[in-house]
């Protein structure tokens, strides 16, 4: 069937998107997203319906369609899909329609992850299943895992996902470009908000380099009060917010202040907090345990 409107495409692409990663789409969803009618808005689900048959099926339980597992009807870029289901941007049929300046953004040497596989772990997720993976880590190699996928996180570098291991019997942060296979395996009671280390919220408090010729400066790029910046957050994204941030994390502020412009002034603290001690083990030993970031 030809599609005679673009917006009509757009609509189409958002059912797909929903249906793919999310796992199920209503109707609601693109009366809220379109502002569109609700008889306008069972139009497009039947026409999608027409043009990727495999893909939904309507459960009368949850009173929405859910994913039937069959291939998505549009090409998906996986990191636009990742950073709109985290809430960061809009998500298009060509992401260009959100671009409004000429711009360049660093390009990444990761291993581009399969689309599908992103989608099977963000269906786990949002409808809290557990997943048989096949993860690789820089320990043990390749090896079977059964994990409850709980959270996207982005450090500024890379994706990963923070998940329950089951074995282990605790929640852990899992590399997103080292998953190989994911397949769903029953349904979860892990939620992310029984993981301590997310619910424990820390400030940290950061300062100009004590180093720095023109605190001044640096003062005004980060929009200071006063000395210092307190930023809150998860103590498990502490190590990756330090890291992101090329933050001086040692005792007395020994690093190259033109490199490290911030520097963390409640070090003892976060460490009192038990925060993962790879951030800080690297001011005391040349080669940091990095490998202790992902299992």
């Amino acid at each position: 069937m030809e599609l005679q409107r673009d917006t009509q495409r757009e609509r189409l692409f958002y059912i797909d998107f929903l249906a793919f990663f999310v796992g199920q789409v209503a109707r609601k969803d693109l009366v809220v997203r379109f502002g569109i009618s609700e008889p306008a808005a069972t139009k497009d689900l039947s026409l999608y319906a027409e043009l990727a048959p495999a893909m939904l099926e309507y459960d009368l339980r949850q009173r929405c369609y859910v994913y039937a597992g069959g291939a998505p009807l549009f090409t998906h870029d996986v990191d636009q899909s990742l950073y709109s289901l985290s809430g960061e941007r809009a998500i298009a049929l060509n992401p260009e329609h959100a671009k409004r300046l000429a711009s360049s953004v660093q390009a990444s040497i990761k291993r581009k992850v399969p689309v599908d596989l992103v989608a099977a772990l963000t269906r786990a997720m949002y409808q809290h299943k557990q997943v048989s993976a096949t993860y690789a880590s820089l320990e043990s190699g390749a090896s079977e895992r059964i994990l409850s996928p709980a959270a996207l996180v982005h450090d500024g570098l890379r994706w990963h996902i923070r998940c329950f291991n089951h074995a282990k019997k605790r929640f852990t942060d899992f590399n997103l470009a080292r998953f190989h296979a994911v397949a769903e395996s029953g349904p979860s009671e892990k939620s992310i908000d029984q993981d301590p280390e997310w619910t424990k919220e820390v400030a940290v408090i950061l300062g100009p380099h004590p180093q720095a010729d023109h605190p001044e400066t640096i003062r005004f790029d980060y929009d200071m009060e006063g000395d210092t910046k307190i930023v809150t957050m998860s103590l498990c994204l502490v190590p990756y917010f330090l890291r992101h941030w090329h933050i001086d994390t040692t005792p007395t502020g020994t690093k190259n202040p033109k490199e490290h412009q911030l520097f963390l002034l409640n070090r003892q603290e976060l460490i009192d907090q038990e925060i993962a001690g790879w951030v800080f083990d690297a001011d005391v030993a040349k080669e940091a345990p990095l490998t202790a970031r992902f299992e």
